[in-house]
């Protein structure tokens, strides 16, 4: 396991993790509508992860709700969501207020026990979230300790774009367009999150769910304020939506044979 992040490290990173995700809850909402992705990412992972019908299930950074929404439809579950942001928590509320399986609460994802008591889960999900978060290793050894004995826990990651010449597009448009990369694409990156959770868990597994290439999906998706904020950090939201379409619309002569790749991994305790 990698070395625990500084506290005042930590404590940056959460607060404009809320500020970001606070800002984003009406586009979150706009972007699912359009495309029905993020329903979509949590019926995949949830799929290789096995999860039975009426399972109990952990929901970390679960955003305004729309995966705790689709584990219910799907598997009849039970799921407790949680999420730093206080807006993205009351739009979810809003939406499903009177669902008596999910209960969403404001909380840190390192800080489990605050939010979600002694009770004890079939599995823990992070959907696209683990990315944001300064210490995997504290969630995922509190997360250990609320999983019943073989309960899985399993997560979804920050997307890759590639093609079969090119292993990382986003990188070759900011190379084209003449900019720097940004220092933390993700807080933590995969092989970081993946080795933190093998070393909680003992062993581990990979698979990797891909998309056909769409520059549209991805200008949608990255100009969300939260995802355009890992591309373009530090700049006023107009300005990041401009940047976020000149770089996507670098890759347009790739986009036949370009892959949007999720990648997943899961453990069992």
């Amino acid at each position: 396991m990698t070395s625990p992040p500084s506290s005042e490290f930590s404590d940056r990173v959460k607060n404009a993790v809320k500020k970001n995700f606070d800002q984003s809850a009406n586009i979150y909402s706009a972007f699912e509508e359009k495309h029905h992705f993020f329903h979509a990412l949590t019926l995949r992972l949830a799929e290789w992860m096995g999860l039975p019908k009426n399972s109990f299930i952990l929901d970390i950074g679960c955003g305004n709700g729309i995966s705790c929404e689709a584990l219910r439809n799907h598997y009849r579950a039970t799921v407790y969501g949680i999420d730093l942001s206080k807006a993205m928590i009351a739009d979810a509320r809003q939406r499903l207020a009177d669902d008596t399986r999910i209960h969403l609460l404001v909380g840190d994802g390192e800080d489990l026990a605050t939010s979600v008591g002694d009770h004890i889960f079939d599995a823990v999900m992070y959907n696209a979230s683990i990315f944001v978060f300064p210490n995997p290793g504290e969630s995922f050894s509190q997360a250990k300790s609320l999983l019943k004995p073989g309960g899985i826990i399993g997560f979804s990651f920050y997307p890759r774009v590639y093609a079969r010449e090119n292993p990382d597009l986003i990188g070759w448009a900011y190379e084209r367009l003449g900019l720097p990369l940004p220092k933390f694409r993700t807080i933590t990156p995969w092989e970081g999150v993946c080795h933190t959770l093998e070393t909680v868990f003992g062993s581990i597994e990979n698979t990797t769910w891909e998309m056909k290439g769409d520059i549209s999906f991805l200008i949608d998706f990255f100009s969300i304020p939260a995802q355009s904020a890992s591309l373009f950090p530090k700049q006023p939201y107009e300005a990041r939506t401009k940047r976020v379409r000149a770089l996507f619309e670098m890759l347009k002569d790739w986009e036949d044979g370009m892959t949007i790749g999720w990648d997943m991994a899961k453990a069992r305790k």
